[in-house]
């Protein structure tokens, strides 16, 4: 039960987490974009047309775009820490053991590990352009997507995640898709090389309330989420999802001191979508709309701690301290708000 099928649930509890978020859900006349364009408007200009024949290779595709995006802002950093935490490699662990349940071969590692030299390779080589890597890039959005969705071990078809090339169509639009990030996102307005950058950012103790949370990428106080949709309007689930972010990393910073929970120090100001085929993004400005000195967010987070109270918490290891983690979480529960 990750964050976002925990908005998109059905059931009691999950339904009243959702009004919690609900309760601050971000308003649309309070987003502003970078060109000044009136947000999710029809005064974007597509500048990238979907022309991908099913939902599935759009989700395909935004995956990829995700991965592509961090690893040019890890070239442009030079940061090879890029490639720590992918989400793809739990799904190349799920497709692994697979295999070695039905037919007792083992997949090594090497495969997974030879993927992640190439884009190394990238990022430390700045004449390398983008294009070299997009086989690579879709590679990991499939095993992404094993990942993040329940399959029968019967559906996974191991030739169209391990061998098959990536489909041409997916990777024209991502190329055009990126020449866009380049020109719209890729500037000092946004990024400079001193900038304060968190790949794949993930929350902390709030994560693991959520069984599992993480964004795309922090930028100097922005939590930023990449959109390849066709759509310009805002989704209520989306909005929910950014400002579920946002307190879950509020949550982290509460019981961040003492415990290792695989949480970077994160203080979001804003958070903001960019929608990729129109080079556009939304900014809200969460910081001042929801201050920590604000009654409303203490509210919140009592209410987040007190709806998971006696949820068993999965450290990332063993070494974490659950004891002094539950002891904080109760004491934000007796907050007087």
């Amino acid at each position: 039960m990750t964050l976002t099928s925990k908005i998109n649930g059905k059931t009691k509890k999950n339904k009243e987490f959702k009004n919690i978020l609900l309760s601050v859900e971000p308003e649309k006349e309070h987003y502003y974009t970078l060109s000044e364009k009136t947000p999710f408007s029809d005064e974007y200009i597509t500048i990238v047309r979907n022309e991908l024949a099913d939902s599935q290779r759009s989700s395909l595709l935004g995956t990829a775009f995700d991965y592509l995006a961090r690893f040019r802002i890890a070239q442009f950093l030079k940061r090879e820490d890029v490639v720590n935490g992918m989400v793809a490699v739990k799904g190349f662990k799920k497709i692994r053991n697979y295999r070695l349940r039905e037919s007792g071969e083992f997949l090594e590692d090497e495969y997974c590990i030879s993927l992640g030299k190439k884009i190394l390779e990238f990022v430390n080589d700045s004449t390398k352009p983008i294009s070299s890597i997009f086989e690579e890039a879709v590679r990991l959005a499939k095993f992404d997507q094993i990942n993040r969705i329940r399959v029968r071990e019967g559906d996974l078809n191991l030739d169209y995640l391990l061998i098959d090339s990536a489909p041409h169509d997916i990777v024209g639009e991502l190329d055009k898709l990126m020449l866009v990030f380049e020109e719209k996102f890729m500037i000092p307005e946004i990024i400079t090389q001193k900038s304060k950058v968190v790949f794949n950012p993930q929350f902390g103790v709030g994560s693991a309330l959520v069984d599992g949370a993480d964004a795309d990428i922090f930028i100097d106080g922005t939590l930023y989420d990449f959109k390849t949709s066709k759509d310009r309007t805002l989704k209520k689930n989306d909005n929910l999802q950014l400002i579920g972010y946002y307190l879950l990393n509020e949550l982290a910073i509460k019981t961040l001191s003492q415990f290792d929970f695989k949480y970077i120090h994160m203080d979001i100001k804003r958070i903001a979508f960019f929608k990729a085929r129109f080079g556009e993004i939304e900014y809200y400005n969460v910081g001042e709309r929801l201050p920590y000195a604000d009654v409303q967010l203490k509210q919140k987070l009592k209410e987040i701690a007190i709806h998971f109270k006696g949820k068993k918490i999965r450290p990332p290891h063993m070494f974490a301290d659950l004891e002094e983690v539950d002891q904080i979480l109760e004491e934000i529960r007796n907050w007087d708000t």
